[in-house]
């Protein structure tokens, strides 16, 4: 899942390994306007979920924290 939130855009899409689902973000920032998106962050594995919803969601949480911590 992809979304843009406070001037950052973040890919939220799990690994799927053998029935597992592994939650995972990569943060984007736009160098300038008209500017490619450049990654700022990367989460790693955030843990392991029965559904890739819930490693969705894991990972969404993680990077708003992390962008609510850096945007002030």
């Amino acid at each position: 899942m992809q979304f843009d939130y406070k001037g950052f855009h973040i890919d939220a899409s799990p690994l799927d390994e053998g029935g597992r689902y592994y939650a995972r973000a990569k943060i984007y920032q736009r160098t300038s306007a008209a500017g490619d998106a450049v990654e700022v962050k990367y989460s790693g594995d955030l843990g392991d979920y029965p559904s890739d919803a819930d490693a969705i969601e894991a990972a969404q949480r993680w990077a708003i924290q992390w962008c609510d911590n850096r945007s002030g």
